[in-house]
């Protein structure tokens, strides 16, 4: 079949004019914020790649107290929460408008292991009809040095973006709360929203990850109101994307409804267990900042992928499914197939699927695409054969 932009749908979007303005140029903020000497400049790379053995091989001796550190923190923002904010703004703005419609004027967000209020910035940077909404955000970490360098940085993108709009719009307001998660706030949140931090608490627990996402998911359920969004992002990692399917099962269970990345509410079939395929997202790092491409060489840390596992879920409308299409959502990155073909492995409502196509042809698929096939002569669910080595429904386009 023919493919065409309607049916073809990237899950990333990539920031233009004045946004992407603000993304390259993030450094030169945060140096007018909390300057760096030449010296720290010039050291910074180390500072960087130490930080990162910190977060990754070394976690286990790291202290949980390192964001109140001025050269970690500075480290962190300057080449972690950069690197955040490149992925969570194409994710964010990649998501159909109509997620948003339900907020509402005076309502209250909260985000969870804020930090440098890295969430709150992305969706400010990519959803521009949110910026016209007088929402409260409560952001929550145990850093109150992070929250307010993060409120700092907040501040300044906000002034930015508005100078340009020239529109009498007031920025968010924005409530630090010092605390861990169940830490209590005054009021229910409509959004709910969580990056990057379960996987530092569930990391180095002998419990079950299973017995851990229920526990978890009750805690963003604890804060929500009775119709909310909950978005939880985590790192691509196999554990992680175990944790994230965990979650989704969780939030099913509570009559919660998949909006995204899922394209049905059955059983998830990349969720990460032991020897089997584990749902994340690879976006290309073409578009990143250059100077943030120069910084990750100078560190020794240089990136051709940004890679992230999410759900977003909502309670308030519960979606139709199109009797007569197929969605599958591709997830894997291009592998070679027998007879010069090639195929992505994806995710419908069949299951495990094998999206086959000439890679040569004008059809662009890439890691995130939601695919909408005709289904409506139902042919194409009986007449599908079946990978011997994944056991995956294959779809040839």
């Amino acid at each position: 079949m023919e493919f065409t932009k309607k049916n073809n749908l990237p899950l990333f979007s990539f920031l233009e004019n004045t946004e992407k303005e603000i993304l390259d140029n993030f450094d030169d903020i945060l140096q007018n914020i909390k300057p760096l000497s030449s010296k720290q400049l010039y050291q910074l790379p180390n500072f960087i790649k130490e930080l990162s053995h910190q977060l990754t091989d070394e976690r286990s001796s790291r202290h949980n107290g390192y964001m109140n550190q001025t050269v970690m923190l500075a480290s962190y923002a300057r080449y972690f929460m950069w690197w955040n904010l490149f992925r969570l703004t194409n994710l964010f703005k990649g998501f159909p408008s109509e997620y948003f419609d339900k907020l509402q004027d005076g309502e209250y967000c909260l985000d969870l292991g804020s930090g440098p209020l890295t969430v709150p910035i992305a969706l400010w940077l990519s959803r521009p009809e949110l910026r016209k909404k007088k929402l409260t955000w409560y952001c929550i970490d145990i850093s109150q040095t992070a929250l307010s360098l993060g409120e700092e940085i907040y501040l300044s993108i906000a002034a930015k973006t508005l100078d340009k709009e020239n529109e009498n719009i007031e920025p968010w307001k924005i409530i630090r709360v010092k605390g861990e998660l169940g830490t209590e706030i005054r009021n229910k949140a409509s959004f709910v929203t969580c990056a990057n931090m379960f996987n530092e608490l569930y990391y180095d627990t002998a419990k079950p990850l299973e017995e851990q996402a229920k526990k978890y998911t009750n805690a963003l359920l604890s804060y929500s109101t009775e119709k909310s969004l909950i978005l939880v992002v985590e790192p691509a990692l196999p554990r992680s994307s175990r944790f994230i399917s965990l979650t989704r099962d969780a939030l099913i269970r509570k009559k919660y409804n998949i909006i995204s990345p899922c394209p049905h509410q059955k059983e998830c079939s990349m969720d990460g267990r032991r020897g089997g395929k584990w749902c994340h997202f690879v976006l290309n790092t073409d578009f990143a900042p250059k100077k943030l491409h120069k910084l990750s060489e100078k560190s020794g840390l240089p990136k051709d992928r940004a890679s992230l596992s999410f759900v977003f879920a909502q309670n308030f409308i519960t979606p139709t499914e199109e009797k007569d299409t197929l969605k599958i959502r591709v997830v894997s990155d291009l592998i070679k197939l027998p007879k010069n073909s090639s195929g992505r492995y994806a995710c419908s409502q069949l299951g495990l699927t094998l999206v086959k196509y000439n890679p040569t042809s004008k059809v662009k698929i890439n890691s995130g695409n939601l695919l909408i096939i005709d289904n409506s002569s139902k042919k194409i669910k009986s007449n599908l054969n079946t990978d011997a080595k994944s056991g995956a429904k294959i779809i040839e386009i």
